[in-house]
C-alpha cells in the first residue's frame, strides 16, 4: 500500500512539472516566436521547455504575414514545428474605368481608380461590381511587386 500511495505521489509530481522540448523552425530565418503572447525568441529554436496543455504561438516578421497557430501538447512528448512564412508584396492597382468597386478575397472593398495594396504571396480572388451588381470575377496571382490595371472586358457582340 505504501509502494501504491508513494508511485502515485511521484505520477503526479512528473505530470505537474513535466516540460516538452520543442524546436521550432522557420523559413525565412530569424522570424520572432511569441507563446501564449510572450515571445520566447526567434528561429530557429532548439530545446524550447514548455508545459503540457493548450498553447498558442505566433510567428512574426517585418515583410512576411503573420502567422498563429494552436497546438494542445501531451505530456513527455518532443516537438518539432517547420512553419514557412508567406512574404507580403505591394501592388498598385489602377483603372481607368469609372463607377466600379473592388473587392479582394471577400473582405476589402475600395472604389478609388488607383490605390496601393500590402497582400501576402498567392491566389487572391478580385470580384468587380457596377451598379451593385457583380460585373466581373477573376482570381490573380501575387508572387512579386507589381503594377496590375483593371479593364473591363468586352463582350464580343458589343
Amino acid at each position: 500500500m505504501k509502494y501504491l500511495i508513494s508511485s502515485l505521489f511521484v505520477i503526479i509530481i512528473d505530470l505537474v512539472f513535466a516540460q516538452v522540448s520543442l524546436n521550432i523552425n522557420a523559413i525565412p530565418r530569424k522570424v520572432d516566436v511569441l507563446l501564449d503572447g510572450e515571445k520566447i525568441g526567434t528561429t530557429p529554436l532548439t530545446d524550447i521547455k514548455i508545459k503540457p496543455g493548450s498553447h498558442s504561438f505566433e510567428l512574426k516578421k517585418k515583410g512576411y504575414a503573420s502567422l498563429r497557430h494552436s497546438i494542445d501538447v501531451n505530456p513527455a512528448e518532443s516537438l518539432k514545428m517547420d512553419y514557412y512564412l508567406n512574404p507580403i508584396y505591394f501592388i498598385k492597382f489602377f483603372t481607368e474605368e469609372r463607377g466600379l468597386t473592388f473587392e479582394l478575397n471577400d473582405n476589402h472593398k475600395w472604389s478609388q481608380n488607383k490605390i496601393r495594396l500590402e497582400i501576402e504571396a498567392g491566389v487572391h480572388s478580385l470580384r468587380v461590381y457596377q451598379d451593385k451588381k457583380i460585373i466581373d470575377e477573376q482570381n490573380f496571382i501575387v508572387d512579386e511587386p507589381k503594377s496590375i490595371e483593371y479593364i473591363i472586358k468586352k463582350k464580343i457582340s458589343d
